[in-house]
C-alpha cells in the first residue's frame, strides 16, 4: 500500500461567484481528500487578488491554499476533479519536503 504524503494545491476559482458557491466548491474540494483516504491538514482562503496575467478575460481571481496529506493515487483523482471543475481558473499540486 501507498504512504501517505504532504501536498499543497494552490487553485484560483472564478471572481464572479456568489459566495455559496465559493464555499461549495471549497467544501467539494476538501470532502474529495477526506473520502479518498486523505486528510486535509490546513484550509488558507486568500482571497480575491489580482491575477498576474488575464485568464478566459478575467483579471481577478479567489485563491486558496490547501495542504493535505493523500497517496500518489488519490492525488491523481483530485487531479483530475480540479481539471474538471469549471469554477476553478487554474490550479498546481506539490508534494511538500
Amino acid at each position: 500500500m501507498a504512504q501517505n504524503r504532504a501536498y499543497e494545491v494552490l487553485y484560483i476559482m472564478r471572481p464572479d461567484l456568489a459566495k455559496a458557491d465559493l464555499e461549495e466548491t471549497i467544501n467539494k474540494f476538501q470532502k474529495a481528500v477526506n473520502e479518498s483516504g486523505g486528510q486535509v491538514v490546513k484550509l488558507d482562503e486568500w482571497g480575491l487578488r489580482t491575477l498576474a496575467y488575464q485568464i478566459k478575460h478575467l483579471d481577478k481571481g479567489y485563491y486558496v491554499l490547501m495542504e493535505f496529506t493523500a497517496t500518489p493515487d488519490q492525488v491523481r483523482r483530485l487531479d483530475e476533479r480540479f481539471k474538471l471543475d469549471e469554477n476553478v481558473l487554474r490550479y498546481q499540486v506539490v508534494r511538500q519536503e
